[in-house]
């Protein structure tokens, strides 16, 4: 089968971020999540009662629905610019090492994330027994979710580097 002939022009054109095939799916999840992220942050105040909510609580909410937005901008960022070095491992230590930075951040964010909407949507709330242990079950069930996305990014990080060193 004879290799099809592609100039350097139509390569450049290929690669641009707006026909980048992975860069149009993440722009378009960014949109979605914006979107929907915007429209709860415009109904939250009356319709979850932040209006009888301190300003504190109200800020902390809003903070923590930034933080996936400004994690998946990060995102979108980190997957554009992929190459970064004079050669392929030089570029793969350098993607390591971002990785490594944003795995963290991820883990943090999210559950910095799930901590401020518990906070709000238990914010002066009397707790009896139900609600103490829907309390405590929703507190495991972070915990649980904060070790499977531990474990699911530590496989990635190992499986990279596995990579990086047979290339050595």
């Amino acid at each position: 089968m004879k290799t099809p002939e592609i100039s350097p022009r139509e390569i450049q054109k290929m690669l641009s971020e707006n026909r980048h095939p992975v860069l149009k799916n993440i722009r378009k999840q960014l949109t979605i999540e914006i979107i929907g992220w915007c429209i709860f942050l415009t109904c939250y105040y009356t319709m979850f009662d932040g209006d009888r909510k301190p300003v504190w609580i109200n800020i902390l909410l809003v903070f923590s629905i930034l933080l996936p937005i400004i994690h998946n901008l990060m995102g979108y960022r980190f997957a554009k610019y992929l190459v970064q070095g004079s050669n392929i491992q030089e570029s793969l230590k350098n993607y390591l090492a971002k990785v490594k930075r944003y795995a963290a951040i991820s883990i943090i964010s999210k559950q910095l994330f799930l901590i401020g909407l518990l906070l709000f949507f238990t914010y002066g709330l009397s707790f009896n027994t139900n609600k103490s242990i829907s309390l405590v079950i929703i507190g495991l069930l972070f915990i649980i979710q904060l070790l499977l996305t531990f474990r699911i990014w530590a496989k990635r990080l190992a499986g990279l580097e596995k990579s990086i060193n047979l290339l050595n």
